[in-house]
């Protein structure tokens, strides 16, 4: 595909260092930390954050050049639309961006999606210059080698066991090991998932193809680790944006939740580590050992 001419977003786009950015997408693993990056970004001054906002079914399969040009496009009228009417599309709970995107409470086994998409209010001041953050996983992972061109990325990542984990729990697409946005838009994603009859390869697959993905495409300094986003209560995400002095939230880190007790952590972390991968730029073996050996002591401790 021609790489689509760059467009103004960069024109102010300062991830990194000098103007913040008009635009920035958020990507990342799903369950890495993006809907708290969401939260986060969204409560800075002159910034709004939207979640899951686009729809694109009606775009052609792998017409690649098309979604990049529907995604700017939307983007732009979302701006429009919050500066006129005060109002802005997201996936949201009760009318507000939320951190935890599925119940605690556990359903058939799982634990389902919380929220809806739909209109949210947006209240705060805005400048006719506000930065506009955008939050798509897979979408935006798929797309990254021609959106980068033209609009600035933060990505989103996790200690793999945790995620891996964390995929085990929930009642959406990825437990089944499968990334309907991503696979839309990557021929070669949808066909090796189609290929595995096995749900943790297909999960290893798609782990895979993401860590691959951001370590390709997106500049080192503006992929967050899940973990330094906590520890430094929002901080390194704050500085990403242009907002050094924004002051932390006391934030906890929840690679070994206790809903993770009933996830088999010892096999899942024999197949990451029999499998390796991309992730393993930013996560070390040790990284994911110690994690299992948590969860499993946090399991046998609430055993009766």
């Amino acid at each position: 595909m021609d790489v689509v001419e760059r467009s103004p977003y960069h024109e102010t786009a300062g991830i990194g260092g000098g103007n913040r950015a008009k635009g920035v997408l958020l990507t990342g693993v799903p369950r890495s930390g993006t809907s708290l990056g969401c939260r986060l970004a969204g409560g800075l001054p002159d910034t709004l954050a939207l979640s899951e906002p686009l729809d694109l079914g009606s775009i052609e399969r792998d017409d690649r050049y098309q979604a990049v040009v529907y995604i700017r496009d939307a983007i732009e009228h979302m701006r429009a639309r919050i500066l006129s009417e005060g109002k802005g599309r997201s996936f949201h709970v009760q009318g507000r961006l939320d951190d935890q995107r599925v119940e605690e409470k556990w359903v058939n086994g799982l634990r389902p999606p919380r929220g809806e998409r739909g209109d949210v209010v947006v209240a705060k001041p805005l400048s006719e210059n506000f930065t506009l953050m955008v939050k798509h996983n897979a979408l935006f992972a798929a797309l990254l080698p021609e959106l980068q061109e033209s609009i600035p990325y933060v990505a989103v990542v996790r200690n793999p066991l945790a995620v891996l984990a964390s995929w085990q729990t929930v009642a959406l697409p990825i437990h089944d090991g499968r990334v309907p946005e991503g696979e839309q838009f990557d021929g070669k994603l949808r066909l090796a998932l189609d290929q595995e009859p096995d749900v943790w390869r297909r999960q290893l697959i798609i782990l895979n193809w993401l860590f691959e993905q951001y370590g390709s495409h997106v500049f080192h300094g503006n992929i967050l680790r899940y973990e330094d986003i906590v520890e430094s209560g929002g901080r390194v995400l704050y500085n990403l944006l242009g907002h050094p002095d924004h002051p932390p939230e006391t934030l906890k880190n929840m690679n070994d939740n206790a809903l993770y007790g009933k996830v088999p952590a010892d096999d899942l972390l024999d197949v990451l580590l029999d499998s390796g991968g991309a992730w393993m730029q930013f996560y070390s073996g040790a990284d994911c050992r110690s994690l299992a050996e948590k969860i499993m002591r946090g399991r046998h401790e609430r055993q009766p």
